[in-house]
C-alpha cells in the first residue's frame, strides 16, 4: 500500500484575505498532488491568540479530519528540509532569496511524507499546470477561488452568529450596496490610491438613484473615510464598530489586539455581510475586495472593482 502523504498549509503572516488566498491556491495544489491537506496557523499568523491554538481553526471548521499535531512523527520526512518533527509547530521564519522552496514548480511532488507550504505562491502559477483531468481545469482565477471557498470553507457557529447578530439587527430587509475603501498603509501598494478612492461617489451615486431606497453597508479601515461618507450619505450608512486607523496610519491587520482573534472576527463579519448585500464595489488591489468578489456568484452588473 502507497503511504498517506499530506501538504501542511501554514501561515504567511499576512492579512486575512491574503492567507486565504494563500490556503486556497495550496487546497487546490494538494487536490492535484493528491496529498491530504492540513492548514496550520501558528504563532506567525496576525491572528494567533495567546492560547497558542490554531488560529485557522478560531474561524473556519477544520479542512481535513488530520491535525497538525498528527503530522510531528519522528518517522515521517520533511519538504523542504528545514522543517522536520521536532519544529512543526514553531512560527514560520522569513527565507533567503535563494531558498528552494521559494524556485520550485508548485506542483511538483516531491517523496517527503509532508509537504510544508510556507510562503505565498500566486494562484496564477497554479493555473496553467492544472491537468485536464481536474474538475477546475479550465476556470479562470475568480471561478477557482469561488468553487474553492464553497468547498472547504465553513465558518464556525461561534463566527456565523456575530456575523447573523449584526445583519438581522442592521441590514435585514433592505436592498444594500456594500462598499469596500482602503486607505492607511494601501498607499504603498497602490500609488493612485487617493485618485482610486476619488471614484466612489461616483459609482455609488449611481446605483442609488438606480435603486431609490437602497442603503450603503460601508467598511473602510480609515477613521476619515468613515465621517466623510457619514456627511456625504447620512443616515443612508450602515457600518460595523470595529477598529479603525487613520488615513496614513499603520494598516488595522497589524494592529495588536487585547486577542487577536477579534481582529479575524471583525475583518470575516465584514466580508461575509458584505456577500449578503446586493451590490458591491470595491478595491481591485485589495485582497478584502477579491475575497467579497470571490464569496458569491455575483450577477456582473451587480459588481464594480475601481482601479
Amino acid at each position: 500500500m502507497s503511504r498517506t502523504k499530506f501538504l501542511l498549509i501554514r501561515e504567511i503572516g499576512a492579512g486575512l484575505w491574503n492567507e486565504m488566498h494563500h490556503v486556497l491556491t495550496q487546497l487546490l495544489a494538494a487536490e492535484i498532488m493528491q496529498r491530504i491537506p492540513v492548514v496550520y496557523w501558528g504563532k506567525g499568523s496576525l491572528y494567533a491568540s495567546s492560547d497558542d491554538s490554531n488560529a485557522f481553526e478560531q474561524f473556519f471548521e477544520p479542512i481535513s479530519s488530520y491535525s497538525v499535531q498528527d503530522l510531528a512523527k519522528k518517522e515521517f520526512s520533511f519538504h523542504p528540509q528545514r522543517w522536520n518533527s521536532g519544529n512543526i509547530l514553531m512560527p514560520v521564519s522569513g527565507f533567503s532569496e535563494n531558498d528552494e522552496h521559494l524556485t520550485m514548480n508548485p506542483l511538483e511532488e516531491c517523496e517527503a511524507d509532508v509537504c510544508v507550504r510556507d510562503i505565498y505562491i500566486d494562484m496564477g502559477k497554479i493555473i496553467p499546470l492544472i491537468p485536464e483531468w481536474h474538475p477546475l481545469f479550465g476556470l479562470k482565477r475568480r471561478d477557482l477561488f469561488y468553487h474553492l471557498i464553497c468547498k472547504y470553507i465553513r465558518l464556525k457557529e461561534e463566527v456565523q452568529a456575530f456575523i447573523d447578530d449584526f445583519y438581522n439587527e442592521n441590514m435585514k430587509g433592505t436592498p444594500l450596496l456594500a462598499v469596500h475603501i482602503r486607505s492607511s498603509d494601501k498607499i504603498v501598494e497602490v500609488q493612485h490610491l487617493h485618485e482610486l478612492n476619488e471614484q466612489y461617489p461616483k459609482e455609488i451615486d449611481k446605483v442609488l438613484q438606480a435603486n431609490p431606497g437602497i442603503r450603503i453597508f460601508l467598511m473602510t479601515d480609515c477613521i476619515e473615510i468613515l465621517e466623510e461618507y457619514k456627511k456625504r450619505y447620512g443616515h443612508l450608512i450602515i457600518h460595523t464598530n470595529c477598529r479603525r486607523v487613520p488615513r496614513n496610519g499603520q494598516g488595522v491587520h497589524f494592529q495588536e489586539y487585547p486577542d487577536n482573534k477579534l481582529k479575524g472576527f471583525e475583518i470575516i463579519r465584514d466580508a461575509w455581510l458584505a456577500a449578503k448585500c446586493d451590490f458591491f464595489i470595491g478595491n481591485g488591489y485589495s485582497n478584502v475586495s477579491l475575497g467579497i468578489y470571490e464569496l458569491k456568484n455575483w450577477e456582473k452588473e451587480r459588481i464594480k472593482l475601481l482601479y
